[in-house]
């Protein structure tokens, strides 16, 4: 291949991707600027400049791994590529071996939007309304903030993890619940601050209730001994443990 082939001009995009969150402190920024990057994009470059950006963080380069990181937790960046070319690269992925790359591709397939009564589902620690408990959420009373990690209904961790008290061994919390809501850990998995936390997106892969979709977008980010954790799981579902088994082959 020459040297304007596809496969050069896609070291370039990761090049480009790399510095873009080396560079941009600001996770709203970096996501512009990775949208921007991706447009354009067929599906056969796409594939392969995910590939490359796979392989570079599997080597252990900071940022190839932040960049990955990136597109895993923000879906709105791929919605810069026309859903045809989307599908298209996934079934190249998918054709090809290469679950890692289907797998950041994949978009989730849950109910974002559940009803009042499916979101209290189970949730022991819902003696107020949704109302006051979101008040609250808001709050520095400590107690009530304690209280309000166990919350299974989606719309009030969403807003605990914006207040500023919340710490990181909070949000792990949060994360690990067993048993939880799949929309609580997918807040917490598109949070802007605390899904760049790796302790956080480690957590959030582990825990069997976490939407496959979502833990297979997570799972190509672990480190090497989690990825071990992930496969020897049994609570956590065969695709997933699968998936981390291939990654732990190919480092």
């Amino acid at each position: 291949m020459g040297k304007d082939g596809p496969s050069v001009q896609m070291e370039a995009w990761v090049k480009q991707a790399e510095l873009a969150v080396r560079t941009l402190g600001e996770r709203r920024m970096r996501s512009a600027r990775l949208a921007e990057l991706l447009s354009g994009q067929d599906a056969s470059a796409l594939v392969d400049g995910l590939g490359q950006l796979q392989a570079r963080a599997s080597q252990g380069m900071q940022y190839a791994r932040v960049a990955l990181q990136e597109l895993a937790l923000e879906r709105e960046i791929f919605e810069a590529v026309p859903y045809m070319v989307r599908e298209r690269a996934y079934g190249i992925a998918h054709q090809s071996g290469r679950s890692e790359i289907a797998a950041i591709l994949l978009t989730s397939t849950e109910n974002p939007n559940p009803t009042a009564r499916e979101a209290m589902t189970g949730n022991d620690y819902a003696n107020e309304s949704v109302g006051e408990r979101c008040a609250a959420a808001r709050g520095p009373n400590r107690n009530k903030l304690d209280r309000l990690l166990h919350d299974r209904d989606y719309r009030v961790i969403r807003i605990l993890l914006d207040n500023p008290r919340i710490r990181e061994r909070d949000v792990v919390k949060i994360a690990a619940m067993r048993p939880t809501r799949p929309e609580v850990l997918e807040a917490v998995a598109r949070h802007r601050r605390w899904a760049s936390c790796y302790v956080v997106r480690k957590a959030i892969a582990c825990n069997p209730h976490t939407p496959s979709p979502i833990a297979r977008r997570l799972v190509p980010t672990l480190l090497q001994q989690d990825l071990l954790t992930v496969s020897q799981a049994g609570s956590i579902s065969e695709e997933v443990r699968a998936q981390a088994r291939a990654l732990m082959q190919r480092r």
